[in-house]
């Protein structure tokens, strides 16, 4: 399911750099094809959707903090 697949990846792209570099290496135009091969299939919207479903179950304010970095992080590599 591309929601589980998305909040996955937010989970793993959050405690493994070697995933974030890999990433970060990524043109816009082929970031959803390369996270496809990694094994996250999911689109925007639905990056979009898992964030904000995590984010409703943030305890704290680190978590919140921590996943609101993520996706700041996430956005950029669209650009």
């Amino acid at each position: 399911m591309a929601i589980n697949d998305a909040m996955k990846f937010i989970r793993d792209s959050q405690e493994n750099s070697e995933l974030r570099k890999e990433v970060n290496q990524c043109k816009p135009e082929e970031l959803f094809d390369k996270l496809k091969d990694l094994g996250y299939d999911f689109d925007q919207a639905e990056f979009e959707e898992s964030v904000n479903m995590m984010h409703l179950k943030c305890q704290f304010e680190e978590q919140a903090n921590r996943l609101m970095q993520t996706d700041m992080w996430f956005k950029m590599l669209l650009m």
